[in-house]
């Protein structure tokens, strides 16, 4: 469902780019040089990451959430002493305070009931069944902005279908599941600060990108996205 939008997605950030922050280079050559590590610390990691993934993969199996799994390697790997105080000092902290910050963020919008209170600030009762869907796709866009896009997600996912079921009038545009749907893609459109998404971060965390930069590169790719959503929803519907 998902792949011709980041298809599009993907093409129109490639141009886009492409117009804002022009290259000075005619090409890019890439270095690939590389060989198959065989020693027992590249076997550790090897398998470790391979065990990762799946139990990722399995969750209904096990019970265990990725949050929970994600600690496997890191205690692997600091019990071998594959990582030690060295390999710490490399770490990228700032970008590890970024994503924590919007996802405590997140946090203190669920605990407080912010989210709530914005979610259902909008008398959806008086709106046409598209106009609810706008409504609740902006607001979750917005704060997707300012805060982690899986937070804002897993915060406003349950409130929209709480508002969607008390609606019947949403028949005409999917349904529950159209509008669960739109503000699913409306959290992905996130992108205006480096808090907004991890991949933001890293790139910020370079040096070589300001937030007003991003800022502007992700107001026109999210309301080009919104605008692309919302057509596939009148069309699909």
């Amino acid at each position: 469902m998902g792949l011709p939008f980041v298809i599009v997605q993907l093409t129109l950030a490639w141009f886009l780019l492409q117009k804002l922050f022009p290259s000075s280079e005619d090409r890019m050559v890439l270095k690939l040089d590389g060989a198959f590590q065989k020693s027992w610390r590249a076997v550790v990691v090897y398998i470790t990451f391979a065990i990762t993934i799946l139990l990722w993969m399995t969750t209904k199996l096990h019970g265990m959430n990725s949050y929970v799994v994600s600690i496997i390697p890191l205690a692997v790997f600091t019990l071998t002493g594959i990582i030690g105080k060295d390999e710490l000092k490399l770490i990228n902290w700032d970008v590890l305070w970024l994503v924590a910050g919007g996802i405590a963020i997140g946090i203190g919008l669920d605990k407080t009931g912010l989210a709530s209170a914005l979610a259902h600030a909008i008398d959806y009762e008086s709106l046409s069944p598209f106009a609810v869907v706008i409504a609740l796709s902006m607001v979750c866009w917005i704060m997707a902005n300012f805060m982690s896009n899986t937070a804002t997600a897993n915060l406003l996912m349950p409130i929209a279908a709480a508002i969607g079921a008390s609606m019947e009038s949403l028949v005409s545009i999917g349904g529950l599941q159209g509008l669960l749907v739109v503000v699913a893609f409306s959290a992905s459109l996130g992108m205006i600060l480096p808090v907004s998404t991890p991949p933001n971060s890293l790139a910020y965390s370079t040096g070589l990108i300001e937030s007003k930069d991003m800022a502007k590169t992700g107001l026109i790719i999210g309301v080009v996205g919104l605008l692309i959503v919302y057509a596939a929803t009148l069309i699909l519907a």
